[in-house]
């Protein structure tokens, strides 16, 4: 048929509001571009099958012009283009990587959330932005609890030759030990971690990179002290609470170490003594120095309990989480009123 005639014909089905039929018209006439303009102005979803019929046929013997060649990309990224817009990832993904354009095609694939393919598409881009890009991504999940997860991080950011990032991750990884596990001797290892990363960087590449280098090793110097402090407790409980005196006194220590910890290291030592107006005065200097603190994450109730009994008064942040919930009930209360 003529160009004409496919044109009148397509015009015919579009008024008729029969798109698809349109879109086929289009389509048998080699007329890919104007059917995808159609699809994206009438929201005519593009199926995986007419998909593949939009994709331009590569010779067998892939001789090819480099018009044709530019051609063939062209059309294959407003082809992904138009998949995309339409949510469809997977197919956007695929399009654009027959493109030749994995950059674009792993930015797809991100959006679809799709973990496996995620993965699985990094390792066999062998790109470095890929890499880095699944990387990125893997850190927004659980990779706390999930071993893999973590092994995979590291293998692209290695692999992507990401130092600054893998670096910024070990980082990451000391700081989810203490907070989470109050385990200074595997951050100070993350840390150590990271330090080696950053050894391995030219310093014609990252910004201020000894000052970087000087601040992490000041903070895995606190950590070792804290942690060596602790380890020396059963043997030489006078050394190790003498050091923790020492730290809380470090203007840096909040760089580093958690003071609750160490704070609660000296607490509960009091407390085993039966000092307990030590104790008790340990609690309200740590009480000011870390405003509205919740004592039960760094002291056991038992331990509360013994001390706020030596002094004939209740544990303050049990009674303030009660009040808080007695007066939440009155708003309820009021507002149903």
């Amino acid at each position: 048929s003529s160009p004409e005639i496919v044109r009148k014909v397509a015009e015919y089905f579009v008024q008729q509001e029969q798109f698809d039929k349109a879109v086929d018209i289009l389509l048998r006439s080699n007329k890919v571009f104007e059917s995808l303009e159609l699809c994206v102005s009438h929201h005519v979803r593009i199926t995986e099958e007419l998909a593949e019929r939009m994709t331009p046929i590569k010779p067998e013997n892939d001789v090819v012009t480099p018009d044709q060649a530019e051609y063939r990309i062209q059309l294959l990224e407003y082809l992904a283009d138009c998949l995309a817009t339409q949510g469809q990832w997977h197919l956007a993904t695929k399009k654009y990587t027959q493109a030749g354009n994995k950059i674009k095609a792993m930015k797809t694939l991100l959006k679809s959330g799709d973990t496996d393919k995620i993965v699985f598409f990094a390792n066999v881009s062998r790109q470095r932005e890929v890499y880095v890009m699944a990387a990125n991504y893997l850190q927004s999940l659980d990779w706390r609890g999930n071993p893999d997860i973590m092994k995979n991080i590291i293998g692209f950011y290695t692999k992507g030759r990401s130092l600054e990032s893998l670096a910024n991750f070990y980082d990451m990884c000391a700081q989810v030990e203490i907070d989470e596990y109050q385990n200074y001797e595997r951050a100070h290892g993350a840390m150590n971690e990271a330090m080696k990363c950053l050894n391995k960087i030219s310093t014609k590449t990252v910004t201020s990179l000894e000052e970087k280098k000087e601040f992490l090793q000041q903070r895995m110097t606190l950590i070792k002290r804290f942690a060596d402090a602790r380890n020396i407790y059963g043997d030489n409980p006078d050394q190790c609470v003498q050091e923790c005196h020492n730290l809380l006194e470090d203007p840096k220590i909040d760089t580093a170490v958690r003071v609750g910890d160490v704070y609660g290291l000296l607490i509960a030592h009091n407390t085993q003594l039966q000092n307990y107006k030590q104790a008790y005065d340990m609690i309200e200097e740590m009480r000011r120095r870390i405003p509205g603190v919740n004592l039960e994450f760094y002291l056991d109730t038992e331990t509360l309990e013994a001390i706020y009994k030596a002094h004939g008064v209740d544990v303050p942040i049990a009674r303030g989480v009660v009040i808080e919930k007695e007066q939440d009930d009155e708003e309820i209360i009021e507002e149903v009123d």
